[in-house]
């Protein structure tokens, strides 16, 4: 992984998905194991995470941000009401929260630049940009893109806006709204792997870890992009191809099931992997391929079974 210097600091808001336990990991495993005070974290509300490596980290209110937080730093800015909470709450009502999330952290760095800003966008913010699905969470990512790249052409800090697509690896969450985990959860509990999709699913997949690097090599070198950029894999597969890898990967090499398949429509969510070649070119990372990532994400399951929610 890139070196992250001693001194530097990274503001990270939401860190308790799977993506911040992921970069609270390899920040820590970068300054030698521990974040020793160096990692300053922001969620919707106070709490103290017990970190996997024995370390704990207090968790301030976004609300509570202020400029010397982020005078300075790097941020890596993750906090957001996902997909799911925009059907459960309305639009307008999603709306409001995520624009708050913002209006936070866009008030602290108003007042104070930072080193680098990361923003996670998604690929649903693509797919609202080209009109083929305008689900209000895409479109409310398309708006927060705008705005913080909007914010950074004026000061002039390194920022990046990045839609990221489909991850694999350690700390995967929502188990069962996966792919990889689901097939991995029934190989080791039904010993037999049920396709469900009923027409051609077309994927691409980045380490977990591969992203983290990413993101924190990038800030640390000052780079930063005009314009939203891609995080996805290049090795385009369908749910077969994951479903025989997680076969390869778990015990017993468990049978594949799928019923007929319509094969006039299928199903794709892939971004442009040559956005995420061109930053990992330049930061010198080697992306990890897809039989190695599935590996990962089923050692992980296996290991942390009794950690995890199956949900």
């Amino acid at each position: 992984m890139t070196n992250v210097a001693p001194s530097s600091r990274f503001v990270l808001t939401g860190p308790s998905g799977w993506i911040g336990q992921a970069m609270l990991d390899a920040l820590a495993r970068e300054r030698g194991g521990r974040l020793e005070g160096h990692v300053t974290a922001f969620a919707s509300r106070a709490r103290v995470m017990d970190l996997p490596w024995g370390e704990r980290l207090e968790i301030r209110p976004l609300e509570t941000i202020t400029p010397d937080d982020v005078a300075g730093a790097h941020i890596i800015h993750l906090a957001y009401l996902t997909k799911e909470k925009a059907d459960q709450l309305g639009e307008s009502a999603f709306t409001t929260v995520n624009r708050a999330i913002d209006d936070a952290l866009l008030a602290a760095v108003g007042s104070a630049a930072p080193a680098s800003l990361f923003v996670a966008s998604s690929g649903a913010a693509a797919l609202a940009e080209h009109g083929t699905d305008l689900h209000p969470y895409g479109l409310a990512k398309l708006r927060q893109e705008a705005r913080f790249l909007e914010w950074a052409a004026v000061l002039g800090v390194p920022t990046i806006a990045g839609r990221i697509f489909n991850l694999a690896g350690p700390y995967i969450n929502k188990l069962r709204s996966y792919a990889i985990s689901d097939f991995a959860l029934q190989a080791r509990e039904d010993g037999e792997i049920r396709i469900q999709a009923s027409v051609p699913v077309f994927r691409s997949y980045l380490h977990v870890e591969d992203l983290c690097t990413l993101v924190i090599g990038a800030a640390q070198q000052g780079i930063g992009r005009p314009t939203p950029i891609d995080l996805c894999g290049a090795e385009v597969v369908e749910m077969a191809d994951i479903a025989a890898l997680v076969a390869e990967a778990s015990y017993g090499s468990p049978p594949i099931c799928r019923g007929p398949v319509d094969f006039s429509r299928p199903s794709l969510y892939l971004g442009n992997p040559t956005h995420t070649k061109v930053l990992a070119m330049e930061l010198g990372i080697s992306l990890r391929p897809l039989s190695v990532q599935i590996v990962d994400t089923v050692a992980w399951l296996r290991h942390f079974a009794v950690r995890v929610t199956k949900n």
